[in-house]
């Protein structure tokens, strides 16, 4: 009986692996079946959020990217427009609330991954790009406690394989149409921050590297992109209702500073500290699959030169520019620029074959490391917060926004216009608040354009919001915002104003 039960076993998987491996494989649903997989993989990952998060603030980014939203500027303060503008057109249509933040961050994810997987498809063929994004599925970046971080390094890694895919395509039929798509999606990632400069770089490298070049360059693609490039990041400049300068060069944003001893060290634990996990979706590609060689399924093979240039200036580039330039790398810079090494590491070995069984393998992997996660979320919350309850992500801002909102309302009977104080307390404040007020962040009318400093603040007044321990942030109230103000000196938690 036991023998019997197991080979019955045995079949029903075996049945479960082929019907799996034909929804995906197919030529004719392929890609209808792998949109699929990624949409129940963003279900699965917005709800793994929520319960993991049900009791945390937003991470700042996220209510900053909402904050910024509110007014369709051409650009905010310290950075482009492009994340502001998503964040509008999803907040015009769902509420201000945790959950549909971790579902806006889903979406940049799913197109992330199919973006992957059309690269994938013309580079590795079918199989293999299955494989690969179902290996991608684990990336911590995508699925868990840091895949709810809207911000512009999250666009950018939705903005970057889709821009690669246009340009492959355009590389293989390179008509004006192509190009007019390349553009905009380069000017797109421009847009979303300035490190997508190094996918620029990259995309340039590898049309002029590669052999069959002169192909391209005799066609209109790469001149109607390089027009429409320009043309479309001014277009969306002029789109500003502010008339002046609202984006600062990159050398302010990549502020110099001298190196600490043990730069190689710092460097390799910051943006580079995402190339731990890099490994692991080529192993899964090779191993314990198979070892024989197999027929390729590429249709446009030669290609993975492209893919390998554009892979080795994204992951290398910022490294090289951080010793050269004696430039501080942010830990953030590395996440959004690893996401083709799963895809140029088994482009190297073209031939070796991945079965049918594998792809299915891996889909069950993902299913159940997925569920897996869904079901230890709640233990995950409870456990992180009996380690930091009052700090941190636990930090009152809800019931402070609440407060606020409530004795301004009260005091003045309007709803609250502005809300000063340093970013990490003014966008939580303006997410959170009902009346989801203007931000005038870091005292500095430079990063808060939305603002008509200083006859707004004048005329509309304003609450000064700052933690009881914040020195600074009350002697800017009092030196550099130099007008009459109203206090509010009830607030909950830890902050007063």
């Amino acid at each position: 009986k036991v023998k019997a039960l197991r080979c019955n076993t045995t079949r029903q998987i075996n049945r479960l692996d082929v019907w799996i491996a034909s929804m995906l494989l197919r030529p004719g649903r392929a890609t209808a079946s792998m949109l699929m997989c990624i949409a129940v993989f963003f279900i699965l990952g917005v709800f793994v959020v929520i319960l993991m998060k049900p009791a945390e603030n937003l991470f700042m980014n996220s209510t900053e990217a909402y904050a910024w939203g509110m007014q369709f500027l051409g650009g905010y303060g310290r950075h482009p427009p492009f994340t502001g503008w998503i964040a509008r057109i999803w907040y015009s249509v769902f509420p201000a609330t945790n959950w549909s933040s971790y579902a806006l961050s889903g979406v940049m994810i799913s197109v992330s991954l199919f973006s992957i997987y059309l690269i994938g498809r013309r580079v590795l063929g079918l199989r293999r790009a299955t494989l690969v994004v179902f290996a991608m599925m684990l990336y911590p970046l995508f699925i868990g406690a840091r895949a709810d971080r809207f911000n512009n390094y999250q666009v950018l890694l939705a903005a970057l394989p889709l821009m690669i895919w246009l340009f492959l395509r355009a590389y293989e039929k390179p008509t004006a149409k192509a190009g007019v798509l390349l553009g905009l999606a380069a000017a797109a990632a421009t847009l979303t921050i300035y490190s997508a400069v190094f996918g620029l770089v990259g995309v340039a490298l590898a049309a002029v590297l590669r052999p069959g070049r002169r192909g391209f360059f005799a066609s209109p693609a790469p001149y109607v992109a390089t027009a429409v490039f320009p043309c479309s990041t001014f277009a969306a400049r002029r789109l500003a209702h502010q008339q002046r300068v609202l984006i600062t060069a990159l050398g302010r944003r990549l502020r110099r500073r001298s190196i600490p001893p043990g730069l190689c060290g710092h460097v390799s634990r910051s943006p580079f500290r995402v190339a731990r996990f890099c490994p692991v979706a080529p192993v899964i590609a090779l191993w314990p699959w198979r070892w024989r060689v197999g027929d390729g399924d590429a249709p446009v093979a030669d290609e993975r030169s492209l893919v390998l240039v554009i892979a080795g200036v994204l992951v290398f580039g910022p490294a090289i520019v951080g010793l050269v330039f004696n430039v501080f790398l942010k830990p953030d810079w590395g996440n959004s620029f690893f996401f083709l090494v799963p895809v140029a590491v088994p482009s190297l070995l073209p031939k070796l074959l991945v079965t049918r069984r594998a792809i299915a393998k891996s889909a069950v992997v993902a299913a159940i490391f997925a569920l897996l996660l869904l079901a230890g979320a709640p233990v995950y919350s409870w456990a992180r917060f009996k380690k930091e309850p009052d700090d941190g992500p636990y930090r009152p801002f809800v019931e402070a926004a609440a407060d606020i909102t409530r004795l301004w309302r009260e005091r003045f009977h309007s709803p609250l216009p502005i809300i000063v104080s340093g970013f990490e307390v003014a966008a939580p404040i303006v997410f959170y608040s009902t009346d989801h007020p203007k931000m005038f962040a870091d005292f500095n009318p430079a990063y808060s354009p939305w603002i008509d400093y200083p006859a707004e603040l004048r005329r509309k007044g304003y609450v000064g919001v700052c933690f009881a321990d914040d020195g600074n942030c009350r002697g800017y109230l009092k030196s550099r915002i130099r007008m009459p103000s109203s206090s509010i000196s009830r607030c909950s938690g830890k902050c007063t104003g």
